[in-house]
């Protein structure tokens, strides 16, 4: 999995996967706080902080004080931000179809029923039940 992301990485413009997951809530949002699309990337502050700070040197995010708490920080995507995010997840999204097709119908439907199997089993363990 690691070795896919990485090699993913290239095909979304020097972007890491973890990186495109924190700017997808700002796809349809602007001035959303840090802490908020952490959680959404499931990344903790920390480092959802050292993420942005390094998107902003890119010119894809700006970050900016609230003006309601000078705690929080805002954060939204710059106009060439938003069309390398639209690109990328267009990509991104051509490269799942193709994935996806390579499979019978039968082979899909096994693979959705798995994939919800799994995510139970996930979320169950997430919650500590068994």
């Amino acid at each position: 999995m690691r070795r896919a992301r990485s090699a993913g990485a290239e095909h979304f413009d020097g972007l890491s996967l973890a990186q495109v997951a924190l700017l997808e809530p700002l796809a349809t949002e602007t001035d959303i706080p840090v802490g908020r699309l952490a959680s959404s990337a499931d990344v903790s502050v920390p480092t959802a902080t050292r993420m942005l700070q390094q998107l902003e040197t890119k010119g894809i995010v700006v970050r900016r004080r609230s003006f309601e708490d000078e705690r929080r920080v805002l954060v939204s995507l710059t106009g060439e931000g938003a069309e390398r995010l639209t690109l990328l997840r267009s990509r991104l999204r051509e490269r799942q179809t193709r994935a996806y097709q390579a499979f019978t119908p039968t082979e899909r439907a096994l693979l959705v029923s798995l994939l919800q199997r799994l995510t139970e089993l996930v979320c169950d363990s997430d919650t500590g039940s068994d």
